[in-house]
């Protein structure tokens, strides 16, 4: 009778010790989610703010200070600040709805997915932007008849091309592709426990 009890209660601590460490196992595994969790939620938030402020910056600042003309290169520079606006209006609103539709419930391997199509998305419109960048400033300077080749003009331009090669250089040197490699080390990290 006695070895009978003394393996019944060698079994409920054993029960005990499995249900602790998977207790254990499910805490480190929602410390470890709420890294990337954090890094998503911050990066939803920065599409949310990229969906905002073109329509404010419209409204208060581009608005007020162009002066209707009616002369062509007018409306060549609406024509082409318009396109430029309108796409990356539209690609901004396209990266926030796949921000959201990455539900932290589902496995690691389908958030992995979902991050990876939302990297190479923001690579695709990076890209694409910084092309269409020159375009668009070039319709602002068309409509507001800012003189693009004048002695006084030489300087403002330097510093905008100083500003738009520094920010190519930063975008993709930090912005992308170290934000997603760390939100991929984060996921790697969850993976491994769950292996365990």
């Amino acid at each position: 009778m006695e070895l009978i009890e003394l393996q019944n209660m060698w079994k409920q601590y054993d029960d005990k010790l499995s249900e602790t460490t998977r207790l254990n196992k499910e805490i480190l595994k929602r410390l470890l989610q709420s890294k990337p969790e954090r890094r998503l939620n911050w990066i939803k938030l920065k599409a949310g703010f990229n969906l905002v402020l073109p329509i404010v910056a419209i409204g208060l600042v581009l608005i007020p200070n162009i002066k209707f003309r009616n002369e062509i290169d007018f409306y060549a520079g609406i024509l082409l600040f318009g396109i430029v606006y309108i796409l990356f209006y539209y690609w901004a609103m396209r990266y926030y709805m796949l921000i959201n539709k990455i539900d932290y419930t589902d496995s690691i391997t389908s958030i992995r997915k979902k991050v990876k199509q939302l990297e190479k998305y923001k690579i695709k419109i990076s890209r694409l932007g910084y092309i269409l960048i020159p375009f668009g400033i070039l319709g602002i300077f068309l409509m507001a008849n800012f003189p693009i080749f004048s002695k006084h003009s030489i300087l403002p331009l330097s510093l905008i091309i100083l500003v738009f090669l520094g920010s190519v250089y930063y975008t993709f040197k930090y912005d992308v592709f170290e934000q997603f490699r760390k939100i991929d080390m984060e996921l790697d990290e969850i993976e491994q426990l769950e292996k365990k």
